[in-house]
């Protein structure tokens, strides 16, 4: 997940007020690069092999269906599913640009109410709907100067899809009535962050009624209700290596002089956040300094006493793994894949010590996904 981008993530269900479990107003976060014990985050994990005659080379996204998961594979152009034994068969893969295809799948969700699937192409302007047995039933053209700018979206009451944007509309959000196949812009982005309209699908997150934003250089939470009125802010304190409101000054709305700052190892700052909301906590994963020779760090905040854990890498036993956020399941569960790459490498040694740990036997040749529980 090395893209070039700032996350948020977006949910949103039914009418309830604002989650009462967000007692701290401002979370401290020291951003070091560090490896941390498995136990010391997580109470539980299920590993999983996938298994099939044509499995993907990686795994970008995991979704919770039925008894099973959706998975979008790492080049973005196939949609699969597995059941509760790692069984993958591809259930969506028509690449094109006629009706029902399309060319890389930027963002993609499922309708909770009646399990349909919504497939985002930026490159071809489109938003596509699958039934819940895959087969395709329609899809809703976007206007082109729109399409870059949308980062991701979420269905919401089964007849609404409400897309976060970069913000070079104007706005923060654009909000689609399925029922009156009308657009309507929402929310206008604040004056800072005019003009650095940029951006990746992994910027929303949906949960009981809230919409949960952090913007790319932004140092706090935006809370909205469903209607999209601000209830509150998170402020996030990453001491000395936050950007703050003079610097962000500097960069006057110039993407370049914004580059020159984040790009900077010498003095490195915290960009480029994602947020994963869950029921007791925030997963909030951000780079520390460049893209290449930076750190890309992972923190959880505890939502009740504003108590954090940062890391890079995981140990679990004697082997340091990669673990790669892939989506959430129910309550505080988190989807995790180890990064192919690493895994690879791994001594035979270390795949059987991993293996004896996880309860699995382990193939470098498959992809393994890791369901962990937070404590």
């Amino acid at each position: 997940m090395r893209n070039i981008g700032f996350f948020a993530i977006l949910f949103f269900v039914g009418c309830k007020s604002i989650d009462p479990s967000l007692r701290v107003k401002t979370v401290t976060i020291q951003p070091q690069s560090q490896e941390i014990r498995f136990e010391e985050v997580f109470s539980k994990a299920k590993a999983l092999n996938l298994s099939g005659e044509e499995l993907p080379l990686s795994v970008y996204r995991v979704i919770p269906l039925d008894e099973g998961f959706l998975i979008l594979d790492g080049k973005k152009q196939q949609v699969g599913f597995i059941n509760s034994e790692g069984d993958f068969k591809t259930v969506i893969s028509s690449v094109g640009e006629s009706p029902g295809e399309f060319l890389e799948i930027w963002d993609l969700k499922i309708n909770p109410q009646n399990n349909k699937i919504f497939i985002l192409d930026r490159k071809v302007r489109k938003l596509l709907i699958f039934s819940d047995s895959f087969g395709f039933e329609t899809e809703i053209p976007i206007k082109k100067e729109y399409a870059s700018s949308l980062l991701s979206f979420s269905v919401l009451s089964g007849n609404e899809i409400l897309f976060q944007t970069s913000g070079s509309s104007g706005y923060k959000f654009m909000r689609y009535d399925i029922s009156s196949k009308n657009f309507e812009f929402k929310v206008p982005i604040d004056q800072e962050f005019e003009g650095l309209g940029f951006g990746s699908d992994r910027s929303m997150s949906v949960l009981n009624d809230q919409v949960s934003v952090i913007y790319p250089l932004s140092n706090k939470i935006e809370r909205y209700d469903r209607f999209l009125s601000r209830k509150e802010d998170l402020f996030v304190d990453f001491q000395g290596f936050s950007i703050t409101e003079s610097e962000l000054k500097q960069v006057a709305y110039d993407q370049n002089r914004m580059f020159d700052l984040i790009q900077n190892d010498r003095n490195k700052k915290t960009h480029s956040f994602g947020i994963v909301e869950l029921d007791r906590y925030y997963v909030i994963s951000y780079y520390l300094g460049s893209f290449r020779n930076g750190d890309f760090l992972k923190s959880i905040v505890e939502k009740s006493t504003g108590h954090t854990k940062t890391y890079n890498t995981i140990k679990i036993g004697d082997v340091e793994v990669d673990l790669l956020l892939m989506g959430n399941g129910k309550g505080d569960e988190l989807i995790f894949s180890l990064n192919p790459e690493k895994l690879e490498r791994m001594s035979d040694s270390q795949i059987h010590a991993l293996s004896k740990k996880l309860k699995i036997s382990i193939d470098k040749n498959s992809p393994l996904l890791l369901f962990c529980t937070l404590k």
